[in-house]
């Protein structure tokens, strides 16, 4: 690697402000960040791994940006949040949310989201009946040298195989994985900037 250049071949430079929403979460997932927040449990992600969970959000979402993360589910209703949380994974992230709006947080940010998400998943709002999501293991048994295609589809996985992280019941793949290349696209041209190795 040159100087001046990030992992991943791009070259390092300024986010763009136009991203800045993506730009927060890749920091997030590429840096120790997300291995404090859940306690040690995920390790800091790959450049493509990362754009692959990221093309899962913006799927899940509906927001291209991630500008609006606190969103229920449109149609059904039945998911809210960034990961669209459902059933007794709703259930602790509505309590956590009004906890949160109680405690004078706002539930939309990027950091509430995140800090949620990887408290989730190492088990910090689990009820009495067990874990949550840790369970899967998807973060700790991940494939390496996943491609951000391959990774939006490991991420993804489908509730019908009981794998994956996000497991929808259709599972929208060549979506998630187009968002997952148009992500790569931004750290590609330097308009998304990974954080330094080791940060």
């Amino acid at each position: 690697m040159t100087p001046g250049q990030a992992p991943g071949g791009c070259t390092s430079g300024q986010p763009s402000l136009a991203h800045a929403n993506l730009q927060h979460w890749l920091d997030f997932f590429c840096s120790s960040a997300v291995t404090e927040a859940s306690l040690g449990v995920i390790q800091p992600l790959t450049a493509e791994e990362a754009c692959g969970f990221l093309g899962c959000m913006v799927v899940e979402t509906g927001e291209p940006e991630l500008e609006n993360l606190d969103v229920v589910e449109a149609g059904s209703g039945a998911g809210r949040g960034a990961m669209q949380y459902t059933g007794v994974r709703r259930t602790a992230y509505d309590a956590a949310r009004l906890q949160a709006i109680a405690e004078g947080m706002e539930p939309n940010s990027n950091g509430w989201q995140e800090l949620y998400f990887a408290e989730e998943y190492a088990g910090m709002h689990d009820p009495p009946e067990g874990s949550l999501i840790g369970w899967t293991r998807v973060f700790e048994d991940r494939p390496s040298c996943m491609d951000p295609a391959e990774a939006a589809a490991y991420w993804t996985g489908s509730a019908a195989e009981a794998q994956g992280y996000f497991r929808p019941g259709t599972p929208h793949t060549e979506r998630r994985q187009a968002e997952a290349l148009r992500v790569w696209g931004l750290v590609q041209s330097g308009a998304l900037v990974l954080p330094p190795t080791g940060a």
